[in-house]
Formats: structure tokens, sequence, C-alpha cells
């Protein structure tokens, strides 16, 4: 297990709380790598692909099986599908985002055995330096994975959102979120 200490303190351990509880929404939003962080790797790796688009297309796509496969009359049944739905998409993106922390945990140590072996010289040097590289692309795919699946996860979470208030689904628009929240006009469907 890694110690990791609280920022700004030397005797405070944190302990991975996230490791432990139960996969929900909340706990996604808490461990979902920063957008602007993911940015600046996908522009670094040249892994650029559909980032903003994830979110959006999972909105839909759970929005269009919902109203194929789900009950529409409101109620308990109606709940447990759409909770149902939902349960496996959070699973699995908590999950991807905590690969993609193991995996950069293993990054950060790979380039640090590496900055120490080239600080004292030595035979070793090149087959650590391919392991670092190795492993802190392995940390740059998993950290666009893990984006991507709770990206995905936030757009399921939407429409299912929409699905249990009973209001009717429409594709998020930005321009009407800024104006519902700036200048009112009714609830935000939320993003």
């Amino acid at each position: 297990m890694r110690i990791e200490l609280m920022p700004g303190m030397t005797n405070v351990v944190r302990f991975p709380l996230e490791n432990r509880v139960q996969p929900s929404i909340a706990l996604l939003r808490a461990i979902a790598p920063d957008c602007r962080e993911v940015e600046l790797v996908a522009k670094a790796f040249d892994l650029e692909g559909s980032l903003q688009e994830a979110r959006h297309g999972a909105d839909r796509a759970m929005a269009e099986h919902i109203l194929n496969n789900v009950v529409p009359e409101p109620g308990p049944r109606r709940r447990v599908a759409l909770d149902s739905l939902l349960h496996p998409v959070i699973v699995q993106a908590v999950e991807a985002c905590r690969l993609a922390q193991r995996a950069g945990e293993s990054a950060r140590d790979a380039n640090q055995r590496l900055l120490k072996a080239e600080i004292e010289g030595g035979y070793w040097v090149e087959p650590l330096r391919d392991s670092a590289t190795a492993k802190t692309n392995e940390a740059a795919r998993r950290l666009i994975e893990a984006y991507i699946a709770s990206e995905e996860a936030e757009g399921a979470a939407r429409a299912v959102r929409i699905a249990k208030s009973g209001e009717n689904w429409s594709p998020f628009d930005l321009r009407a979120e800024e104006q519902a929240v700036f200048f009112g006009g009714g609830a935000a469907a939320g993003g």
C-alpha cells in the first residue's frame, strides 16, 4: 500500500476510501480524472479522439434504450429498472478510474526509479527507461479510458435522472442551460 500524506500536512495519512466504498455517481465524481489533465495528456500522447462527445453520446443512447426497453408507467418497477441500467455503467467507470490511478502510481514509481538510476549511473538505465516509457504510456491510455468511462456514466446518469423525474428527454443544449442558470426560465435539466 502506498502511503499518501494529506496536502500540506506531515503527520496525517490519507486513507484511500474510494477503494472501499460501493460504486456510486458521487464516488465517481470524486475520483474521475480532471478534464484539463486529460486534455493535456491526450495532446501530449496523441490520444485525442471523441473526448467531448462521450457524455452526450451516452446520454442519447441511454435515453433511447429507456424509451424502447423500460416500462413507461411511473412507479417502483420503473425506478428499479432505471437503477439497474445505471449501476453497471457506474461500476465500470469507477473501476476504470481505479485502474487509471494505479497505472499512474506505477508510472510515477518507474520514473522515480529511472531518475535515481540515471543519477547513480549503471548498465540498468536502458531497461528502466523502457519500463518507465511503457508504464507512462499505459498510464496515459488508462487515464483517457477512465475519463471517457466517467463521461459516459455522467451522460447515462443524466438520461436516467430525467426519466426518473418524468420529464421529456432532450439533448443537452449548453445555450439553454446557460439561459436557465443565468437568466431564469425554469430548472436546468442538468448535464
